[in-house]
């Protein structure tokens, strides 16, 4: 016998390894599927898209600024004048919420 034909014999041939597939935990709070309807607008922002203001603004006054300054969330928001006012803050966010909203049923489409 040569040395090749021994170290054949000698070496155990190792084990395959399982493939362990990893459980996914469920969420805590579950992904709610956009059902086509959008979600209700506040009446104060009646009208408002990620592209057109509310119907309530006009070029004497915006409704979530409270000046004659737009403050639409998509389009420019909210100036350093205006972080100050604590009641336009509210107003802005407000009005990101609702637009939040509407996002997310574009991207289900």
């Amino acid at each position: 016998m040569s040395i090749i034909e021994t170290q054949d014999e000698a070496t155990p041939e190792a084990p395959k390894k399982k493939i362990i597939k990893k459980k996914r935990k469920a969420r805590a709070f579950p992904k709610q599927r956009a059902e086509g309807k959008a979600a209700p607008v506040p009446s104060e922002f009646a009208g408002i898209t990620t592209t057109d203001c509310c119907d309530a603004c006009n070029k004497d006054g915006c409704v979530i600024s409270g000046t004659n300054v737009c403050a639409h969330p998509m389009k420019g928001g909210l100036q350093s004048a205006q972080m100050q006012d604590n009641d336009a803050l509210r107003r802005f966010n407000r009005a990101k919420g609702a637009l939040r909203n509407q996002q997310i049923d574009l991207r289900g489409r």
